[in-house]
């Protein structure tokens, strides 16, 4: 109730509130957002979804073997993780490396305060010499030199949506009157004009009764890496498509979930702080963006791919259990699981031509 009156108040300062803000406060308001309170687990057993790190250890086996691959071509003396969770991947991917492939340090950066402290805690198991090299940011500072991932961070950064009406473009708020409710306001302009430029792209025009998203968050949070990172690899894991994809006349509510306890939910204007909100990634987007900025698309390929690639299958004998060995690798790797549904993309800033990817390219589909 105290998040909903945190809303209720935002809600009174100009009659509406936008869905990227209500999305936001959901999420990350301190203490009580879902992300940012005392109670958040990603435990698989108590969390409302599952996270490849938190499935198995040989997840992170595949992204140690690529860094290790990569670090041979390229200088890379740091990590740096955004999102981390609660820590399982950096956990894992330091405890995996051989001596001479321990980064210089390990940078988290995190915007939950309490996701901090369980890291915190995980990372304190580590052997003094790998626990040490691990530093909490609140922004990314100058770092050069940097193997950087985010896995399922851009699908949690707050998106506006829009509905399409009687041949007009509308944003869809959130109001007030006794209980909250969707409601709509007049498309600004600059956000009309980007959305006729996705229409142009697609080659047509999205019908009436359409409901889809545009991520303006996500130029703010890649620029500001680019700015502050040189000669670095950029590992992206997360659900998401192409352009053409993301805006398919079959997804006509869009592509926002909302879960709890591993089951979609469909009422997101109560309980809020108790689910989480996630959106698929427009995964051209980040394309045009980072090519804006002088970065390269190295590869966009499946998680299969990536991890048949990455010997997820070797790595996969040190799981004893038979059943459990097979249960893991098909929630990884079966496009029915999240073996199709996530997606890899590799971004780097400075591309050695001497390093060959073998990974089956989805480039055309950007």
């Amino acid at each position: 109730m105290e998040l909903l009156k945190k809303i209720h108040a935002k809600v009174k300062q100009k009659n509406y509130i936008t869905f990227d803000d209500y999305m936001d406060m959901c999420l990350y308001y301190p203490n009580l957002g879902y992300y940012n309170n005392k109670n958040i687990s990603l435990d698989p057993s108590k969390s409302d979804f599952i996270t490849g790190p938190e499935v198995s250890s040989i997840y992170t086996d595949s992204i140690v073997n690529f860094y290790k691959k990569y670090k041979n071509f390229q200088n890379i003396e740091n990590i740096i993780e955004f999102g981390a969770g609660s820590g399982s991947l950096a956990y894992n991917f330091l405890e995996g490396l051989d001596e001479k492939s321990i980064p210089k340090k390990y940078y988290i950066i995190e915007k939950s305060d309490h996701l901090k402290e369980q890291q915190k805690n995980k990372i304190k198991k580590l052997p003094n010499n790998l626990s040490s090299r691990v530093e909490w940011l609140d922004d990314l500072k100058k770092i050069d030199n940097a193997f950087l991932i985010a896995n399922e961070v851009l699908d949690a950064i707050p998106s506006k949506i829009f509905f399409k009406e009687k041949d007009n473009i509308y944003e869809k708020v959130i109001k007030y009157d006794n209980n909250l409710y969707f409601s709509k306001i007049k498309c600004n302009p600059v956000f009309q004009n980007e959305i006729e430029k996705i229409e142009k792209r697609i080659k047509r025009k999205f019908p009436n009764y359409y409901t889809f998203e545009v991520n303006f968050i996500y130029e703010k949070f890649l620029k500001n890496i680019y700015k502050n990172t040189k000669n670095f690899i950029f590992l992206i894991i997360d659900y998401g498509y192409g352009e053409n994809e993301f805006y398919h006349p079959e997804k006509f509510n869009g592509t926002i979930q909302f879960y709890k306890k591993h089951k979609k939910i469909y009422d997101c204007l109560s309980e809020q702080g108790n689910f989480d909100i996630s959106i698929s990634v427009d995964f051209s987007r980040i394309k045009r963006i980072s090519e804006l900025s002088n970065v390269q698309l190295l590869s966009f390929t499946s998680q299969t791919e990536f991890l048949l690639k990455t010997g997820v299958l070797e790595n996969s004998s040190k799981i004893q259990n038979i059943n459990d060995r097979s249960n893991i690798l098909k929630t990884l790797l079966f496009p029915t699981d999240m073996g199709e549904s996530f997606k890899i993309m590799l971004l780097c800033d400075h591309k050695n031509n001497n390093f060959l990817l073998d990974f089956k390219d989805y480039r055309h589909q950007l």
